[in-house]
């Protein structure tokens, strides 16, 4: 996924050399608590070798829970739209997916804002809203 995020063909000095590792721990005693440790090792300012790292504390079922019972209720909805129900793959549902996947031949959207705009002009079209552009335009009619 970093490397659709980060493009490393396209800015090889930047992210041309990352390496990226994540660690996550199961303690039994915490039953449902998890700690993940993911370390990201980039070239920051002037060159020098930088890391960003992160120590995540959650409870798995407390995060997936609301977000898998949106994830049923959006793919049920898709089901029941025309235009969508014949779709297999449900670009617009790319927002609840580590690895979000596309048709064959597309590239998959990693960026979360292009991902969420995505999910609600999906919606708003269903609706028979007007899309969200931020062109600006719309608000000088």
């Amino acid at each position: 996924m970093l490397d659709y995020i980060l493009q490393p063909d396209k800015y090889p000095d930047l992210y041309g050399n990352i390496y990226h590792k994540v660690r996550i721990n199961y303690y039994p005693p915490r039953g449902d608590n998890k700690e993940g440790w993911d370390n990201i090792d980039i070239f920051g300012w002037l060159g020098y070798p930088m890391q960003i790292k992160v120590d995540f504390l959650c409870r798995d079922s407390i995060l997936a829970a609301p977000l898998a019972l949106d994830l049923v209720l959006f793919l049920d909805l898709a089901q029941r739209t025309p235009e969508l129900s014949h779709l297999g793959i449900q670009e617009w549902l790319s927002f609840f997916f580590k690895s979000p996947q596309s048709a064959p031949g597309l590239y998959p959207e990693h960026d979360l804002f292009i991902q969420s705009m995505k999910l609600k002009n999906t919606l708003r079209h269903i609706m028979g809203e007007d899309l969200i552009t931020h062109l600006g335009l719309e608000y000088y009619d």
